[in-house]
């Protein structure tokens, strides 16, 4: 059954979008994104894709065009704007890959960048095809190392060269990239994750859907593997439950593909052996699955609190986490990289890594203190209503023209600054 909280994928939304848009006379661009993509199950996949839905409505509704990476499984695309798919297991793809987009009717590439899309030693085939591109390439970097190997640095080093633009997705990701990879000349744009409009009104509609009224709900989803430090949040359980008996965790999303390929489902199986040994069965629950759009706005439509319990600094995005924003829920985080700049004054709570008493002292403020749960609700809702998708496409659309020289249009300036003006819970589109 569908949520009630966003509407199907369906083509009389982008009829009767493309309806609204036409009326307006906006500039457009022929953007080539470089990605994987749907169906494939990973965040950039699902980034590309609402990237290219966001750019496709800022321009009126001339559709983007995808060369689909394939990182060794073979996927049916039945999205129209896959044209081409570059398999990281064919010797000469992506050469062959820039060789079509250099004859392909594109004036610019979106190239999605983390190391492990790419074939090579961290990613080092993504070289072969900016090497070769000869269309202005504006790249998106999803991951910086703050402390990184030489050899990753040399690969941001020379992608960044080669790109007319780049796109980040935070402030402290633009100052860790001037500051650990060199000085460049190549321009820098922040531009932050886009999220959906999610409504915020159906709490109780949403547990009594998943069978959960009268539950204090916690959640963590998106793709599994140890780098989400699940156990951390497993442990502070116990802790949670003495004051807070009726509160239940849940991990809602699949273990990551490539994890799965190397390591089986190992990490998972340690959680799970984990809630056992603490007795926990009852207040945490695995949603063991790739779950789609509207199955997750009901998750997050139940979810009380919000937690982020992951191990590295270096993240630079979450998708996960701006979701949860965008829905206004309270969250309790590790202190990476994007956590520490948007939940900054007061929109949520940072705890150290590791640290599972600190976790459930931060989640039981929540549970405990209706004020402070509903004020961090509405300022963290307030903060992601600029990252709504029709926002980021526009910002996305406006950098893509500077770079290419087009001046921007009065049009394209008033989508960006109408976003002030959005319905709060007018329901949107997007995947996590």
């Amino acid at each position: 059954m569908q949520s009630p909280l966003v509407p199907s994928r369906s083509a009389s939304w982008h009829l009767r979008t493309r309806d609204v848009l036409s009326q307006h006379a906006r500039t457009a661009t022929r953007t080539l994104f470089v990605s994987t993509f749907p169906p494939e199950a990973c965040g950039i996949a699902t980034f590309a894709q609402d990237s290219a839905d966001a750019l496709e409505l800022a321009c009126g509704g001339l559709p983007a065009s995808v060369f689909a990476i394939e990182r060794g499984v073979r996927q049916q695309y039945d999205d129209r704007r896959v044209t081409r798919v570059i398999r990281n297991d064919e010797e000469g793809s992506y050469r062959r890959a820039a060789l079509a987009a250099n004859t392909g009717p594109y004036d610019v590439v979106s190239l999605q960048h983390e190391f492990g899309l790419y074939p090579g030693a961290w990613g080092r085939g993504v070289l072969d095809f900016v090497t070769q591109c000869r269309k202005p390439i504006i790249t998106t970097l999803h991951t910086l190392l703050s402390t990184p190997p030489t050899a990753a640095r040399d690969i941001i080093d020379a992608l960044v060269q080669r790109s007319k633009g780049v796109v980040v997705m935070t402030n402290a990701a633009s100052a860790l990239l001037r500051k650990a990879y060199g000085s460049f000349s190549t321009p820098i744009r922040v531009i932050p994750h886009g999220v959906p409009i999610i409504h915020r009104q159906y709490d109780a509609a949403c547990k009594k859907r998943l069978d959960l009224v009268g539950r204090r709900v916690l959640i963590t989803f998106g793709l599994i593997g140890r780098g989400k430090g699940l156990e951390s949040m497993i442990d502070a359980m116990p802790s949670v439950l003495r004051r807070c008996p009726e509160a239940v965790y849940l991990i809602v999303g699949a273990t990551h593909p490539k994890v799965r390929e190397h390591e089986g489902e190992s990490y998972r199986e340690t959680l799970t052996a984990k809630v056992e040994a603490l007795g926990l069965s009852g207040a945490v629950s695995f949603v063991n699955r790739f779950v789609e759009l509207p199955e997750l706005m009901t998750y997050l439509g139940a979810c009380d609190v919000y937690v982020t319990p992951y191990t590295g600094e270096d993240q630079i995005a979450s998708g996960t986490l701006a979701y949860a924003m965008a829905a206004g829920r309270p969250i309790v985080s590790t202190p990476y990289v994007y956590a520490r700049e948007v939940l900054a004054d007061g929109r949520g709570q940072l705890v150290p890594f590791g640290d599972s008493e600190a976790m459930a002292e931060a989640t039981l403020r929540y549970l405990e203190d209706g004020p402070l749960e509903r004020r961090t609700r509405r300022v963290a809702y307030a903060y992601a209503i600029p990252m709504r998708w029709r926002v980021v496409g526009a910002d996305y659309l406006r950098f893509f023209n500077e770079i290419l020289g087009v001046p921007d249009s009065a049009e394209t300036s008033r989508y960006t600054s109408d976003q002030a003006h959005e319905p709060a819970d007018r329901p949107g589109r997007g995947r996590a």
